[in-house]
């Protein structure tokens, strides 16, 4: 069962930045309201970049709201799922203490880490690390979607959801 995440992500130059080797771009990532997100990242390298739509795809505009799309897997041997018309990507969530950091799937850690003490619990149920046992894995697949697409499998209501 997919767990979606409506997010609105404002352009902010502030948070761009430059980690190790990779260039990041930066965002305030928000609720739909523009209340501000409590979330573990505000930038993005350039994979991130295409699959949240963002960077050269915001068409000149400074904000994007999006639904962010996380299809949980039993292993990493599943098949991918497809969502027509959009990009989805396989990574897997790794929990340290009280800490998940999401990587690819060769292993390259991203600089999306989550934590439960800081991270909203609706932002913590969409990539389950709440419910993650410490030293666990969970594979998954990722996508952003316009927040007028349905997601497949999923009544239409049920895919226009906003959690907040």
């Amino acid at each position: 069962m997919s767990r979606i995440l409506t997010i609105l992500f404002r352009r902010d130059p502030s948070r761009d930045r430059q980690d190790e080797r990779v260039r990041l771009e930066g965002y305030l990532p928000c609720w739909p309201d523009g209340r501000p997100l409590a979330i573990g990242f505000d930038a993005f390298c350039r994979h991130g970049l295409r699959l949240f739509g963002l960077g050269k795809r915001l068409g000149g505009c400074r904000e994007k709201l999006i639904k962010l799309v996380c299809l949980p897997l039993s292993s990493r041997e599943d098949d991918l799922n497809r969502i027509p018309g959009h990009r989805v990507r396989r990574f897997y969530l790794e929990r340290h203490g009280k800490t998940g950091r999401l990587h690819f799937m060769d292993g390259t850690p991203t600089i999306a880490e989550f934590e439960l003490d800081r991270d909203e619990p609706s932002v913590l149920h969409w990539v389950g690390l709440s419910e993650l046992q410490d030293g666990a894995r969970q594979w998954m697949d990722l996508a952003a979607v316009d927040v007028d697409s349905a997601i497949p499998g999923r009544p239409r209501q049920l895919a226009m959801e906003a959690v907040s």
